[in-house]
Order: structure tokens, then sequence, then C-alpha cells
């Protein structure tokens, strides 16, 4: 005697037909069925949803990382635009300087 028929014969005894002990035992069958597949899909999408945070705290990571870059890139861009002046600025002092020499006179 199986689980079902067991549950069954333990509630039912001999108050229901046999058809209807019958149908009962499909439905139980039927349940059953039904909640191995839920708990199947449910183990399913568990794995999933940890998949998925996994990847959702790796992209932060990367976020982040690349947060930090573009700090450091316009870091740099902004030095590079202060170097350029300063070039530009020093250009012109020696040019300024290259005149005062070409009108200098050591005679």
């Amino acid at each position: 005697m199986d689980t079902i028929d067991t549950l069954i014969s333990g509630c039912y005894d001999s108050a229901m037909s046999k058809p209807d002990l019958e149908q009962l035992e499909v439905s139980v069958s039927t349940l059953l069925e039904a909640y191995r597949k839920l708990k199947d899909e449910n183990q399913k999408l568990t794995v999933q949803v940890e998949k998925l945070t996994r990847e959702g705290q790796s992209s932060s990571k990367e976020k982040e990382f690349i947060k930090e870059k573009l700090g450091r890139l316009s870091e740099l861009e902004e030095a590079n635009k202060n170097n350029e002046n300063d070039r530009k600025q020093i250009r012109e002092k020696i040019a300024h300087l290259l005149e005062k020499l070409e009108t200098f006179d050591l005679t």
C-alpha cells in the first residue's frame, strides 16, 4: 500500500465510495506532481537569482572601476590643459626674450 492509499484509507475508511476515493487519489497525485514541478522551478529560479545577483555585484564593481578611471582621465585632461597653457606662456616669454636680444646692442 503506497502513501496515498494509506492516507486515503486512514482518513476516509468506508465513508466514501470507491469512485470518490479513486478520484481523490488522482487529485492528490496531481497535486503532488504539481508541487514537485513548482519545487523544481523554484530551485531553478533560485539559481538564476543567485547568478543575477553575482552579475549585479560584478557590474557594480565594474561601474565603480570605470567611475574611478573616468575621474582619473578628467584629472589628466585638466593637467594637460594646464600644461598647454604653461607651454603657451613659456613660448610667449621666449619669443619676447628673443625680440629683446635682437634689439640689444653689445657694442
